[in-house]
């Protein structure tokens, strides 16, 4: 019992909270405890979706890791970031009305500055 009242004093001193935090890992979406959270350094992944033939940026992209349901989607300019992303390569899978969907195999992402380009075709 002690122990485990250290433990939770220890993550409030560290500014974590005492609930479950959802991070994006290579197997996909996993609800991780607090404490094997805090020995988990994550990442961010963020880029532009480009009209493969005129070059404009795409607003309204749903992007997502393939084996996760957390999608996000680009803005007004295409732009687009995925956060609390655990070091990992991952496909990214990405879908818009009258466009042939993407798949984009084996990104790596590590580091701070991971930065993609998608480009879709139109059907």
């Amino acid at each position: 019992m002690k122990k485990l009242v250290f433990l939770f004093v220890t993550l409030l001193v560290l500014g974590l909270e005492s609930q479950a935090v959802k991070v994006v890992t290579p197997v996909g979406d996993k609800e991780m405890e607090v404490a094997e959270m805090a020995t988990i350094t994550t990442t961010s992944l963020s880029g532009v979706v480009l009209d493969t033939e005129t070059g404009e940026a795409l607003t309204g992209v749903a992007i997502r890791f393939e084996g996760s349901n957390e999608t996000v989607y680009t803005d007004f300019d295409g732009n687009f970031k995925i956060t609390n992303v655990v070091p990992g390569n991952y496909n990214i899978l990405s879908s818009y009305i009258s466009y042939k969907d993407n798949k984009l195999k084996n990104v790596n992402v590590n580091g701070v500055n991971n930065v993609i380009r998608l480009v879709l075709k139109q059907d």
